[in-house]
């Protein structure tokens, strides 16, 4: 269970990531540093955009992932 709760709380942070990378573009220092190299504006989306999916992948993990006591019958009985 508390494998789970981690999980789901770095998943959490990740997507808090993006989140605050997207309050953060928008405001004269982050325009400051981004207009003058637009790499590093390009650099910037993509870590946002992997703490985004990341996140997302971590809290998928948790609440797709089949529990270790359930057993599924598939298939024809023997």
């Amino acid at each position: 269970m508390g494998k789970k709760i981690g999980l789901i709380l770095a998943g959490s942070v990740l997507i808090g990531v993006f989140l605050a990378w997207m309050l953060a573009k928008g405001t004269d220092e982050a325009q400051a540093w981004i207009d003058p190299n637009p790499w590093l504006g390009f650099v910037a989306w993509g870590l946002a955009l992997l703490c985004l999916l990341g996140g997302a992948a971590l809290i998928a993990r948790v609440v797709f992932r089949a529990d270790a006591g359930r057993t599924d019958d598939v298939g024809p009985s023997r």
